[in-house]
């Protein structure tokens, strides 16, 4: 599938269905097209922000060659027969501690469990890269990402929803995951019945 991403770990399910989390190296216009269509409402959302779409695109291409340059970022996305159809971003701080970050379904491919697998995916990868615990942060209205992240064995805190960069990202929840114990869970419990 050419240089813009890293040979893909490979789920075959009795349907056919091929299931894959890919690691985005380099940024190219095909990736910035279809991280566009996973990334839909969001983008939506930013528009307003920029002069042209034009612009915005060459910002946010911009952005992911900066992100992904950095070494130990990672853009990872679920494809499900050759759709893009989740991702998010992972950035580690601190020794074995993970934050992850625009955790994301495209409009499309919602209520397929795709982020459930992108998720399960990405606590295997990050677990093989020596992480113990992921972070993230979620607005307390996003029910929807809440109950994704709690059924992949994120636990919400009432510690301060600061970021990697340190800041803090007031009205929101911090939520943890022990890499472990959320492997496990995930793996007998949601992922058995799934592949």
């Amino acid at each position: 599938m050419g240089r813009a991403l890293c040979p893909p770990f490979v789920v075959r399910s009795c349907t056919r269905i091929v299931r894959m989390l890919r690691q985005v190296k380099d940024i190219d216009e095909r990736v910035v097209d279809q991280l566009f269509g996973v990334y839909e409402e969001s983008m939506a959302d930013l528009a307003g922000g920029f002069a042209s779409p034009g612009e915005m695109r060459a910002s946010y291409r911009e952005y992911l060659e900066e992100f992904v340059s950095t070494p130990g970022q990672f853009v990872l996305v679920e494809e499900r027969d050759a759709v893009w159809a989740s991702a998010l971003r992972a950035v580690p701080f601190g020794e074995g501690r993970w934050f992850i970050e625009a955790v994301e379904t495209a409009p499309a491919m919602r209520k397929q469990g795709c982020g459930h697998e992108l998720l399960a995916h990405v606590l295997a990868f990050l677990r093989d890269k020596g992480a113990d615990e992921l972070c993230c942060i979620i607005a307390p209205e996003n029910m929807a990402s809440r109950r994704l992240h709690e059924g992949c064995g994120f636990v919400a805190t009432d510690d301060a929803p600061v970021n990697p960069w340190d800041e803090l990202e007031e009205g929101c929840i911090l939520y943890r995951c022990a890499i472990m114990g959320a492997c496990r869970h995930v793996g007998r419990e949601w992922l058995a019945g799934r592949f």
